[in-house]
This record gives C-alpha cells, structure tokens and sequence, in this order.
C-alpha cells in the first residue's frame, strides 16, 4: 500500500511540474497551444490537472484570464468523475472572483461566469445552488451572478425549469430595489433569456426527463416581472437598458399572450414598441420582439385590434421602405417575416394594404410591396392560396411602370408565382406574356446595364418553367409558338424550345389529333416553312443563346409531323446524327463550314423527300422573306443566303430560279458586302443543279455592267475604283470562282477557261482602267478578289478527275498578278490579308500544270521570303494598332502568313520531291539565319521546320535514301536552340525532331523521343542562358547517337558557320554542339581529322570574341583525345614562322592537363624522327643546309606553345630527360640556318608568300628550350640564364659554345642534368654535323666540372672522347675539348694525376695550334688549372716545353693570352722548387724585364695578372736585398706606382748588379717597337730612369747615340703620349740643345 501511494505521488509531482512549467510561458506563447497540451494531459490525470490550475488562480492573478479558459477546456472533457470537494472547490473559487469588486476585472469575472457554466454540464445543481445562495432579498445579487444565471437558461433550458417559480419570484422581490442601470440590465437579460428557455421547454417538452409543467402556470410567474418591468422601467433614458427591455420583452409577451385576460395589457405595450422605430435604438431588437409576438399571434390565431394591425402594416412596411438609414441584411429579413406572419392573420386586409401601397408612384415603395407580395406568394401559406388572383391583380397593375427597378421586382415575382406547385386560376399566361415583352423591351435598350440584367432575368425565368406543374401544359401550348419566329425573342429560344418540346411529346403522348396544329384557330402560328426556316437558322450557330441550337433541332425534330409528314422517317435518323455532333464539339472546336455543309443538306435532303416544288418554291420566298429580321452582317443571315440558294438548287421549277436569281443580281445592294456575299452564296449553291442557268445569269448581268454610263472623269474614277460599278465587278469576279468551286465536276474543265476565267480576267481588267486606260492596281479589295478567285479556281480544277492532265493556259498570267501583288506589299507594316492569300493563291497555282522549272520556283520562294521575313517583329506591329480588335487582326493577319508560306513550301517540294530542290530551299532559308534581328531568324526556323515536315513527307517516305544532309542541316539548325526567342527554340526543336526521324528511321529512336519532349519543355521555359545552354547540350547528346560520322566535315563547316550568328546565345550554342559531337562521335572521325582542323584554323580569322574561339580550342582538344596524332600532323603542315592561330591552338592542346603529356611526347618524337633521317643523308645541297627543316622547327614552336599554356610543371618535369636533349639538338641544328621554305606548290605563290619565310630558327628553338626549363618549375634557374645572357649566346653561331656551357652550367647547379640526358647527348660529338659537334662537346666541357661524371663511371669514356674532339677539324670543337679537359679539376680533382701526362700532353699540344688562338687561351686556362692541382715533380719533361710556349705569349696582341700567359707563368713559378729551379731562373731573367714593362699593360686586366706574376717570379732573380721594396710595391692591395718601382730597382741595379741594369737596359730599348702605346711609352719613360740612375761614364755599354737615335723615332710615333715622353728624355739628355743638333 505504501508502494502504490508513492507512485501515486510519484505521478501527481510529475502532472504538476509539467503543467507549471507549461504556465510559467502562457504570457509569452500561443495560449492555444498550452491550453491544448494541458487538456492532452487531463485525459488521463483530469483531478490532478484542475488542482494546479486552481492552485495557480490563488496564485498568478495576472493570468487568471488565460488559466480560467484553459480550465474550461479541461473541464470540457469531465463526464462527472470529479470529486464533489473539488467540484466545489471550482465552484467557491469561480464564484468568489467573479464577485470580487476591487481586484477582480471584468474579462476575470467573464471568465469565471463562463467557466461555472462549462461545469454546470455535469454539476449543474451545485452551480444553481452556488448562484441562489447569493439571491437573497433585499441584498441585491452582483452583476455577474445574473449574467451567469442567465447563461445557465440559454446553455440548460430544460434543467432551468424547475427553478423557474422560485427564481423569478426571488427576482420579483429585488426589483424595487434596483436602481442601477447596469443591474437592471442584467435583470432583463435573465429575464429574456429564462423566456426563451420556457418557450423552448413548451415546444419541446416531450424530450424532458420529468413532468410537464403547466403551460398557464409558467406564464404566470412571468406576470409580476413583466408587469413591473413595463410599470416602472420603460420610461428609461439609457440606450443600453432600453436595448436590454425590448430585448426582454419580445420572449416575455410571447409567453404571456397565451393567456387570454393578459391580451389587452400585451396589446397595449404593442405601441410602445412600434414607437421605438422612431428611436435612435437597434431597430433590429424590436422587430425581433415584434416577431416573436406575432409568431404567437398567427400560430395560435389571436386575431389583433384593427388600429394595431394597421399601426404594424405600416411601421413595417415604413421600415423596409425607409431611406433614412440603411437597413441590416438581418433586420429586412425579419421585417418579411413579421409581414409574412401578418398574412397568416388577416390576408385580405394585409394584400388590400400591399395593393394601396402599389398605387403609389414611388419607385421605393412599389418595389418594397412587390417584394412582400413575392414573400407572400413563396411562402405558398394556406390562408393565401386561394388570394393569388388578388395578388396578380395588385401585380399587374405595375405593368405599366417602365422604371427598371419596378420591372425587375415584378419579373421577380413572375419568377416566384411561376416556380409553385400550380399555376391554376392565377392569370398565369398574362405573366408568361408580360416576361416575353420585357424581354422584347429590353432588347433594344441593351446599352442600358439594367436591361441586360432584366433581359436575363426573362430568361432565367423561362429557363425555370416547369411543364409538370398543374395548369402549366393548358397555359402554354400551343402560344408559345407565336415567339420562335420573332427574330426579337432570339434570346429566349433556348427556354422557349425546351418547353416547346415538352409539351408536343405531351400532347403526343395524349394522341396524333391532339398533338397536330390548328392553323386556323384564335392563336396566329407560323407557317411550316416559316418554322422550318428559322430553326434551321437557330441551328446555324448552335452555340450561341447558350446553346439554343441543340433545342432548335430537338424541337424541329418533335414538331416533324407539323411540319410535313414526308420527313418523319427521316428528321428521327438525321437530327440525333446532327445533335451528336454538336455535342462532341465546342464552340472553339467546331468546324462551323462543315456545319453548315451538314444543315445544308440536312435541308436538302429534306425538301428531296418533300418533293414538292410549290413547297420548295414557298421555302424559298420564306427564307427571303426572314432575311429582314436578321442584322446585316450576321451568321444567321449568311445561313439565310446559303439555305435559299440550297432551296434553289432542289427547286425544278427552273422559271422560278431563273426569276429569283435575276431578282437577286439586279436587287442586291453591291455596296453591302453582306448582300454582295449573300448574292454569291446563292448563285454558287444553285450552280449545283443549274449551272448553265447560273452561268447565263451572270454573263448577261455582267453585259448590262459594262454598258451602264457614268458622265463625268472624276464621277468615273470614283465609280471605277470605290464606287459601285467596282463592287458590282467584284462580286461577279467572286462569284464566277464560287460557281467553279460548285459546279458538277464532270462538267468543269470544259466551262473553267472560256465561262469562267475568263470573265473573271475582263472584270478584273476592266476594274484597272479609267478611261479605256490601264492604270496601277492599287485597289486592296481588287487584289483580294483577284486572290480569292484564283485559290477558288485552282482548287476546283485539282477536285476534278483529270486535273493532272488538263493544262491551264492562265496560270502563268495569274501567277504573274500574285508575284505583283507580293512585291508591292509594305516591309513596314502589316495590314491586309493580300501578302498572306496571295502566297497561298502561289500555292495552289503551283500544283497545276504546266510546271515551272527549279530556277523560276527558286525566284518565287525567294520573292515570298523577302516578302515576309523582314517585316517588324508581331509585338512591335501590335503596338502600332489603336485598339485590341485591331491587334488581333494583326496577330491573324501575321500567323496566318506563315502558315501559308509553310503551305506554299510544302507544296513546292511535293511538286519536285528530290533532294537537290530541297537543298536549294533551305539554302534560301540558311542566308535568313545569320541576320541580327531575331524576329526574322524565328521565322525562317519555322519555314525550316515546315519545310523539314514537307520532306519527311514526301522525298524521304517515298525514296528512302539516305540523308547526306543530316550533318550540315544539324550544324546550322541547331545552334539557335539558344536562341533570344523562346518560339525559336521551339521551331528548332521540330526541326532537330524531324531530322531525327528522317535520319533514324532505320534506326529505333527508343526513349529518344521521351527525352526529347522533356527537353522541349526545358528549352521554352528556360529561365536564364546557362539552363538553356544546359537543355540544348542534353539535346545535342541525343542527337549525337544518330550522328554520321562520314558527315562531321559538313557538321563542323556549318557549326563553326553560325558561331557568326548575330546572336551571342545561339553562336555559344552553336559551340556547345560542336563539342558534344566531337566528344561522343570523335572516334569515327579519324579521316576527318585534317579536314576538322583545317575548317577551324581557317575561321579563327573570323571568330575573335573570347567564349566563341575558346569552343574552336576545344574542339581541337577533344579531337585530340580521340586522334592525337592525326590532329598534330594536322597543325604541324601549318607554316612557319607559326601564326598567332596556330599557336592558341597548340596553346589549347597545351592546357588540356590531359592531353599535354601525350602531345608533348608525339612532338618529340617528331624531332627524333626528322633528325635520324636528317642524319642519314649524305648529300645535301648548298641551299638545304642553309634551311630550317620545316616539321622539326614546327614541332620545336608546337612544343613551346604547349608548355607555356600548361598550368602545372608535373608533365614538363617528367619530360625534361627527353625535352632538354630534343631541343638543344634543335638549337644546335638551326643556329646559323634560315626560315624553310613554305609549302606550296607553285614558284608564283612561292613569291607571293615571301613574307611567311621571315625569322629566325635557332630563336625558335631557344625560346621553347627557355620556356621548358621555365615550366620545368625553377625561375631561379632562369633568371641566372637570361641575367648571363645565355640564350643570346646560344642563339648566335658565334657564341653557341659559351651559351651551351653557361646552360649546362646553371642545370648542374639546380640538379637537372640526370644520366639519360647525359646519354642522349654523348652521341653528338661523333655526328657528321660540326653544330652537334660543337654542342655535344660543349656540353661535355661543362659537364667535366661535375662530380657526375665520376660518380656514373662516365669520366674515362668522356676523357677519351675529349681527347678525340680535341683534334677535331673544327676550332671550336676543339676549343671544347680542351675547356673540358681542363675542367676535370672542378669536377674530379682526384683524378688530376692519374690522368696528368694524359691531360698535360693534350693541353701543350694545343698551345701550337696555329690556326686557332681561341684554342690556345682555352689549352693555357686548362693548364694554369691542372697545374695547380700538381706538384714539379708531376710536370716532368714537359716543363721546358710548357715554359717556352707560354713567353712566347706574353707580347700577343690578344689580351686574353697575354693575360692567361702570365698567370700560367706565375703558376710556374708556384711550382718551381728544385728541380727546374735553375732552369725556371734562367727563363725568368729573360722575361722580367717584359714582366715589368707590362705592369703598364694597356688592359687592366693583364696588368693585374702581369704585377702577380712579378711578384712570384721576382725571388728568381737573386735580388734579395731588393726583396722588400718589390714586397712593399707589389705584396699589398695598394695602388701601384710603376715609375717608383722601376726606380727603386734601377737604383739598386746601378749599385748592386750591373749587368742585370744592362739586360734591363736593352730589353727596354727593344720595347720601344712594341705595337702597344702604353708599352713604348712605358719602355721610353723606364729608360730615362735608367738613365738618370746610371753613371754614363762609368756603364761602357750605354750607347747614347743609339738610343737618341731610337728616341728620335718614337718622337714620331702616331701617338702624343710617345712623342711627349720621347722628347721629355731627349731634353734631359741633351739640355740646351736644340732637337735638330
């Protein structure tokens, strides 16, 4: 037990947490939405729901509103479980606040008075105790006691009943006391509201649970209420209490005028409540009591006192009336109803009053008294049917009233009295008829929005009549035959035959005596032709009067044997076929001619069977005789024409035709187009039985024309061209063609040229001439005449049997017209129908013989076009129109032209089915794609869809050929499924559809066709260009499935064609589709490849925007990745140098990431191929060796411009072992050659094209190996290159050798030089071409510096190689050869002295080069570099030999040797230890002197060298106490002073070594030959300062005259610096002396 008391609080806890936490938010959310999950929980746990909720009404008095409604709703789902306790909780709870005066507000005190009532459902009595135990006299009750007692009544009635006495006596007894007048408000509404709950328990107290109680007894205990309320309140000022008294007093006199003795006191207060109308109260109120009262009075039969019965008559029927102040839609209701209750007590009195009222000329009142009589009336009351005639008295005497709104309440009340169960003894014809003359009435006053509205309500209420009602079947028939002939009752046929109808099946149900007309009798009927006649023209437009049609042949058909009795049989076979037809048809859909071919001869076959040519004769005269009650121009009179010239026609009585149509030809009105139309309808459909007959009536009609006289010029051109002589030759014209439509075929061809074209052509020329002359036809109407007759003609000459062989001789004369007509039609505007009637006359002309030939049809399809695809665009030729009708028009005029074209098209290729003349057609159309306006590209699409159409109907059906056009036709076509115009896409479409079928025919298009017709949809509805790009994309690659591949050249040609196109869109499209073929039908196109990129290089002339040549490069691509090599072949035949087009396309292979590799690797290949052949010819000629050969330089400018457009390294960079070697061969090939030659075939063009043969090869071929190292991903590297001018070294012959070395040089220091290039190169120095040679042993000189060569085994072989090179017959190979060799010493100096007799050997020999001093340097640099990685004893015998090759160059003229001379001395020098010591000694004391003399070295350069080298070989000389000052001159980085040196020296020579100041002496007289200035100068100055050191009297070998004598020369040296040294020394020789002693 105490387990289950846990979880019972367990679930008590949780229903509260959950609920609060669902209140804390009811402020903040939908309050709805609380209410309904809190309900949701009190399914379950309904006590514990409430007992939060009134815990939160204690406690949250902010929100008690939102938590009273949610308890309502809870409680909304109690069935009297609750405990009492709690149920009183709620009701002490609710009661306490909706009492509470101070805290409590009004929407609380609603909401706690509306929440007792909800739980009063189940607890009713502890509320009723609740609300009693606060009734206790004197104290008066609050407010919202009453109100929820009040509430109780109208919610519980039957539960109220036995707390009526006790209540209302409690309430009787407060009275008194109430003063308040919102107290005694609520008074009243308990009052009014336990009143209806008694009179609700008196009606239905059967259902009640416990016993009747008496109805006299209730009353009573309202009397005292009722009597003080009445006493004491009704003279009230308050508009809200006075509202709250009438309110009450309505259910409270209802109640009491049971009682008979209480009668007069009701009656009484009756005036008090008609005199508050006159009160600014809610009269609404008052006529609800009034109601109230007068339902008890009627029902019960309390008959009123006659001045109230008036008194209420008029405040009723003043109420109704009143303008004053609008009346509410529910007040009026019940003011008829309070009327209609009056009937019940006193009808005669009350339709008296209504009659007076009608009397009355107020358009208010008379339409208020008719609408109550029509209450009345409906209400069918017992006490009023036998008052009808009354009523219709009163009514018809408003007849008269021609106010609209009287009519249409009158009308209303027909409709009314004619809806009842019976029509007897009422008048009603008068009624019927009254509707008809309205209907009449309003007719001719439709402009009037009433009368439309009346004329509708005439015939709604005929619609409405009902046959089956009693009396009606004796009131109608047979009257209402007298209106289906009136043409002014057209409107009501529709009614008016229904019932018709009707009630002949009646009357025939009752017998064949009963159901035939008496003509003869009171009532005036139509004649049987009469009715023949104008049902017939009702059925004419079958539609119309909503459909009336339909009735007009039903009644026709249940009238037959009125009629005439020989169509019975078959008016029941022929009219339901009729009837059929109009149902399954619309009025949209109906073929209105062939319509009325069918009514024409239903009528036909109906005066057939007659066979009664009086009868016919007398159908006839009826039909003329209706023709004036139909407006001109109408359907029904068109009809009229036909159906006479029908009746004509069957009509055997030829005196009577002939009559008529004389009758008709000279009576006609011919300035009426209607009455000109009529006249050839019916001389056309009499033709059919007479046509000699018609023929002769025109011809002699037409003869009295000609003869009529007008006097006067200007009365004559007017008459010729606009007046009626014009007309009346235009109806002949279009009448002859009519008759040939009608005549018998069999009788045609023999009457068509003679009878009929003939005269037509006369009519026609004679409407072209005044005055006997022929002016211009500019006469619209003529041309249309002229038109119509030759469509009319030819159309009934191709309907006749021998139509192929019969041949026209008018048709080229009346082709010429048409032609003329077209021409000088405006391409401004379009406004007549000639342009379009004329092409469709073509047409038809075209298909008789004889036939004209392709070009006379080429030249007039051509002249159609031009006639009508430059007109404006419909929407621009709309807007000039000034009203809609006039758009419209134009809109026809325009669709209806391109139709025709469409037909003349088609007509044109079923007259020449082949394939040539379809060519040539949609040639004609192709010229109009191209154009900038958009509305001449649709609609030369929608003629090529039309004539695509034609040919798979008639050349591909027939031959079944295949279709060469397919690929061409696409590529032009499809590209404007892109087009601005959503209809051209459209035409596009039909035209891609229809080649598809042509082409897959015998194939299986399979889902193609589904998927085609999505694609439709997309492309019209495409919101932007990318979705339309999208849909025709998804096009293309269904078509591409039926795409022949044999047709890809015609394909491309067309596509790259319309990329041209004005269009932006469609020239996209049109690349779009280029690609998506290629990419699905490529692999078939490998024959077609150098066609395809012939055609694309041709148009990038041609196609500059961005986007469109971007689709040429992609084109090129995706060829590329189904035929790589064919498509480089292709580009490689291109000439050289390459143009700019040729390189975007190379450039486009290029960035295609995966088809770079792939063209890379072929364009090596390429080169590999072209040089092994090059190679392999021994012979060329002078002029071969100085050419480029073409492929390889091509392939060497393909690769550049594929590398550069490459985005990523990655495939530069997996190549570069082949790419590098590939293209410095090419470099090395073209340095030094010319341009080839172009390819072409003769000398001429050869001259022509001089100019393409223009640039340099080997520049070619530089910039792409530039390029490759740049892409290969190392711009270091390239920049190192282009700062060191390695590529204008490579590029020139001269400097090849130095480039190649600078580029091998930067590849090994970033790592690019791998072991297959050194490969691919090692083979070139053996090539029998000196540039490979050079290149190759060039590289390898580079590479020596490496240790790679040592690490890959490779230095020996190189080593061999170099030696081999360095005898080569070439200077700079050799040069090469010996740079390499010495550069062993940066990349193996290890191996130095393995190989240094090898090396030392090799690099002496080349000091005696003598043809080479570029040979030399390079041997002397090699040198000075091996020798300083040995020792002397390494150098061996050589050294001798080594030593006097290098003095040799110390005077050379080039300053390189004389520079590396001195170095290499030096080195020496180093060397020189013991060994050759003495002998080094010797060698330098026959060079100091010129060591000295050359520390003024006119190059800077060797200078530097030469003070060295002094330097290191001073010791030599054994001059150590002049060590220190050489030291001092020479050891540091100071500037040297030459003169102090050789003073210092010449000073010491003068003191400590005689004979070396002699050798010093004479080596400086001998320089004073030397062939450099600075040297002689320097020779001449160092001899003064021997001079001026030495004792010239003591130094025997001094010969002074000597040297004046060689100072003399040099003061005659070329130079001023000689000559002024030379005579500075003279002068101090000699001083005093003049030069010349």
């Amino acid at each position: 037990m105490n387990n289950l008391v846990s979880e019972q609080e367990v679930t008590e806890r949780g229903v509260y947490n959950e609920v609060v936490s669902l209140l804390v938010h009811i402020a903040d959310q939908d309050k709805d939405r609380i209410a309904l999950r809190i309900a949701s929980i009190a399914k379950t746990k309904l006590a514990s729901v409430v007992r939060v909720l009134l815990e939160k009404l204690q406690q949250d008095k902010q929100n008690r509103v939102a938590i009273y409604y949610i308890l309502e709703g809870v409680l909304q789902q109690d069935t009297g479980g609750l405990e009492i306790r709690l149920v009183k909780n709620i009701v002490s709870l609710a009661s306490d606040q909706m009492r509470e005066t101070q805290e409590a507000t009004n929407e609380v005190k609603v909401a706690a008075s509306n929440t007792l009532v909800t739980l009063a459902s189940c607890y009713f009595d502890h509320v009723m105790y609740e609300l009693r135990c606060h009734l206790k006299p004197p104290k008066l009750p609050e407010e919202f006691i009453l109100v929820t007692l009040g509430n109780l009544s109208s919610a519980y009635a039957r539960k109220c009943i036995p707390f009526v006495r006790v209540t209302l006596n409690t309430m009787f007894s407060m009275l008194e006391f109430v003063k308040d007048g919102r107290l005694r408000q609520a008074f009243c509404g308990v009052l009014e509201q336990w009143s209806r709950a008694v009179r609700l328990f008196l009606a239905n107290w059967e259902k009640c649970s416990f016993p009747k109680v008496g109805q006299l007894r209730l009353c009573n205990h309202f009397l005292p209420v009722y009597t003080h309320v009445t006493s004491n309140w009704l003279t009230c000022e308050e508009p809200e209490l006075k509202q709250a008294i009438i309110k009450a007093l309505g259910p409270m006199m209802s109640l009491l005028l049971h009682k008979e003795e209480y009668q007069d006191q009701i009656f009484e207060h009756l005036s008090w409540l008609l005199e508050q109308y006159n009160e600014n109260t809610d009269v609404f109120h008052v006529t609800k009591s009034l109601s109230q009262l007068l339902e008890v009075s009627g029902e019960y039969k309390i008959p009123l006192p006659d001045g109230k019965f008036q008194a209420i008559c008029s405040a009723l029927h003043n109420q109704i009336c009143s303008q004053a102040r609008p009346l509410s839609m529910e007040n009026h209701t019940e003011l008829v109803h309070c009327v209609v209750q009056l009937a019940r007590s006193s009808p005669d009195d009350l339709i008296a009053f209504l009659h007076s009222q009608l009397e009355i000329e107020n358009e208010a009142v008379r339409v208020a008294s008719l609408n109550l009589l029509r209450a009345i009336v409906g209400a069918d009351l017992p006490e009023t049917r036998p008052k009808k005639c009354l009523i219709v008295k009163a009514v018809k005497s408003t007849f008269s009233d021609q106010n609209a709104t009287v009519r249409k309440a009158v009308l209303h009340f027909i409709q009314r009295l004619l809806s009842l169960q019976s029509v007897e003894n009422c008048a009603a014809w008068d009624m019927v008829a009254h509707v008809f003359t309205e209907f009449s009435v309003s007719t001719s006053k439709l402009a009037i929005p009433e009368e439309n509205t009346i004329q509708t309500l005439c015939t709604d209420i005929l619609q409405c009549l009902d046959t089956s009602v009693t009396g009606m079947t004796q009131v109608l028939w047979p009257r209402l035959l007298e209106y289906v002939v009136p043409a002014q009752y057209t409107g009501t046929l529709k009614p008016l035959c229904r019932c018709l109808r009707e009630l002949a099946e009646k009357k025939q149900q009752e017998g064949e005596e009963a159901a035939c007309l008496d003509y003869g009798g009171p009532v005036k009927l139509p004649t049987p032709q009469g009715l023949l006649a104008r049902l017939l023209v009702v059925a004419s437009s079958p539609y119309a009067g909503e459909g009336h049609g339909c009735a007009a042949l039903q009644l026709l058909q249940a009238l037959h044997q009125n009629i005439h009795a020989a169509v019975g049989e078959m008016w029941v076979v022929k009219i339901p076929s009729l009837l059929q037809y109009i149902e399954g048809n619309t009025e949209n859909s109906l073929d209105h001619v062939q319509w009325e071919h069918m009514l024409l001869q239903f009528l036909r076959t109906s005066l057939g069977m007659i066979d009664d040519s009086a009868w016919s004769s007398q159908m006839s005269l009826e039909l003329n005789q209706q023709m004036a009650s139909y407006a001109s121009p109408s359907l029904e009179k068109c009809f009229l024409y036909k159906a006479l010239g029908t009746s004509l026609a069957v009509c055997q009585d030829r005196v009577h035709v002939k009559s008529q149509l004389h009758q008709f030809l000279t009576a006609t009105d011919y300035m009426e187009a209607p009455e000109r139309q009529g006249v050839i309808s019916i001389l056309a459909l009499s033709a059919e039985s007479h046509l000699d007959l018609t023929l002769n009536a025109l011809q002699e009609f037409g003869a009295t024309v000609s003869k009529v006289t007008i006097p006067g010029f200007i009365s004559r051109q007017k008459d010729y061209h606009h007046g009626r002589r014009g007309q009346t030759r235009s109806t002949l014209m279009l009448t002859y063609s009519s008759v040939a439509v009608h005549a018998p075929k069999d009788q045609l061809l023999s009457r068509v040229e003679a009878d009929i074209t003939k005269n037509i052509l006369l009519h026609y020329r004679a409407s072209c001439q005044v005055l006997g002359i022929t002016v211009a036809n500019k006469d619209m109407n003529l041309k249309l005449t002229l038109i119509q007759n030759v469509m009319e003609i030819s159309c009934a000459i191709l309907e006749t049997r021998d139509s192929q062989e019969f041949e026209f001789s008018y048709k080229l004369e009346l082709l010429g017209y048409m032609l003329d007509f077209i021409k000088t039609e405006p391409l401004d505007s379009l406004t007549s129908p000639v342009r379009y009637k004329a092409v469709l006359a073509i047409g038809h002309l075209s298909k008789l013989k004889p036939s004209l030939t392709m070009e006379e049809n080429r030249e007039l399809l051509g002249q159609c076009f031009k006639s009508l695809f430059p007109l404006p665009p419909l929407e621009k030729l709309k807007e000039e129109c000034e009203t809609a009708k006039d758009a419209l028009h134009i809109q026809s005029l325009y669709v209806r032209s391109l139709e025709a074209l469409g037909k003349l098209v088609e007509t044109l290729l079923e007259e020449e089915p082949t394939a040539d003349w379809f060519q040539e057609m949609f040639d004609l159309l192709r010229t109009w794609f191209s154009s900038g306006k958009e509305w001449e590209r649709e609609r030369a699409l929608q003629a090529s869809t039309q004539l695509l159409t034609a040919y798979l109907g008639t050349v591909h059906s027939t031959t079944q050929e295949t279709f060469h056009q397919f690929g061409s036709l696409i590529g032009a076509i499809a590209p404007y499924s892109c087009d601005s115009l959503a209809t051209s896409r459209q035409w596009v479409f039909d035209c891609i559809s229809c080649l598809l079928c042509i082409q897959g025919q015998p194939m299986n298009l399979g889902s193609a066709e589904e998927e085609l017709r999505c694609l439709r949809e997309e492309l019209t509805a495409a919101p932007d260009p990318e979705a339309l790009f999208q849909a025709s994309s998804k096009m293309a690659r269904v078509v591409s499935e039926y795409f022949p591949p044999e047709q890809a050249t015609a394909f491309i040609e067309a596509t790259v064609e319309s990329m041209l196109s004005a269009s932006p869109t469609c020239a996209t499209a049109a690349g779009l589709w280029m690609k998506v073929i290629l990419k699905e039908c490529g692999d078939a196109m490998l024959d077609k490849v150098p066609a395809i990129v012939d055609i694309i290089y041709s148009h990038m002339a041609t196609i500059q925007e961005g986007s469109l040549r971007q689709f040429l490069l992609e084109a090129v691509s995706i060829l590329a990745h189904h035929h790589l090599e064919a498509v480089i072949s292709s580009l490689l035949s291109n000439h050289l140098p390459m143009d700019s087009y040729t390189s975007e396309l190379w450039r486009s292979l290029g960035g295609d990431p995966l088809l770079a590799t792939q063209v890379l690797q072929v364009l090596i290949e390429k080169i590999k191929t072209s040089t092994s052949q090059e190679e392999s010819i021994t012979s060329e000629t002078e002029t071969d060796r100085h050419l480029a050969a073409a492929e390889p330089l091509s392939a060497t400018c393909a690769i550049f411009e594929v590398v550069s457009a490459q985005q990523s390294s990655k495939a530069v960079q997996e190549l570069l072992p082949e790419l590098f070697p590939v293209l410095l061969q090419q470099v090395s090939r073209t340095s030094g050659q010319k341009m080839p030659l172009p390819r072409i075939s003769s000398w001429s063009l050869f001259q022509k094209d001089q100019q393409h043969t223009e640039g340099n090869p080997c520049r070619f071929s530089v910039q792409a190996l530039e390029s490759v190292l740049s892409k290969a991903g190392n711009e270091r590297l390239v920049r190192v290159l282009r700062t060191q001018k390695t590529w204008i070294l490579l590029e020139n012959p001269q400097t090849h050798h130095e480039g190649v070395c600078l580029l091998v040089s930067g590849l090994l220091r970033f790592g690019l030089i791998t072991l297959e290039i050194i490969q691919s190169l090692l083979p070139w120095v053996n090539s029998p071409m000196e540039n490979f040679r050079v290149t190759g042993t060039a590289f390898l000189a580079q590479l020596m510096t490496d240790p790679m060569l040592r690490e890959k085994k490779l230095l020996k072989s190189v080593l061999r190689i170099l030696e081999e090179r360095s005898q080569d017959r070439n200077s700079i190979v050799r040069q090469m050869a010996v740079r390499g060799l010495g550069n062993i010493v940066d990349g193996a100096p290890v191996k130095v002295k393995k190989y240094k007799k090898f090396l030392l050997d090799i690099l002496i020999g080349a000091l005696h080069d003598v043809f080479s001093s570029e040979v030399i340097g390079e041997s002397m640099k090699a040198l000075a570099k091996v020798l300083k990685e040995l020792k002397e004893k390494d150098i061996g015998s050589s050294f001798k030999d080594l030593t006097e090759q290098i003095r040799a160059y110390f005077d050379d003229e080039n300053d390189g040797l004389r520079s590396v001379a001195f170095v290499l001395f030096g080195i020496l020098a180093q060397l020189t230890k013991k060994k050759w010591k003495a002998y080094f000694a010797e060698q330098v004391r026959k060079s100091w002197v010129i060591l000295l003399l050359h520390l003024q070295d006119p190059s800077p350069e060797v200078s530097m060298e030469c003070r060295a080298t002094f330097h290191l070989c001073f010791p030599f000389l054994g001059l150590k106490r002049l060590q220190h000052a050489i030291n001092k001159h020479l050891g540091g980085r100071a500037e040297l002073k030459p003169e102090e040196l050789q003073v210092d020296i010449c000073r010491h020579l003068a003191k400590e070594n005689a004979e070396l100041l002699k050798n010093l002496y004479s080596t400086t007289i001998a320089s004073f030959s030397s062939s450099w200035e600075g040297i002689r100068a320097g020779a001449a100055n160092l001899a003064g300062i021997i001079l001026e050191h030495t004792d010239t009297q003591r130094v025997k070998w001094l010969d002074l005259e000597h040297l004046l004598m060689s100072l003399r020369v040099l003061e005659k040296d070329p130079s001023p610096t000689v000559q002024l040294v030379a005579t500075e020394l003279i002068s101090d020789i000699c001083p005093g002396r003049a030069l010349g002693e």
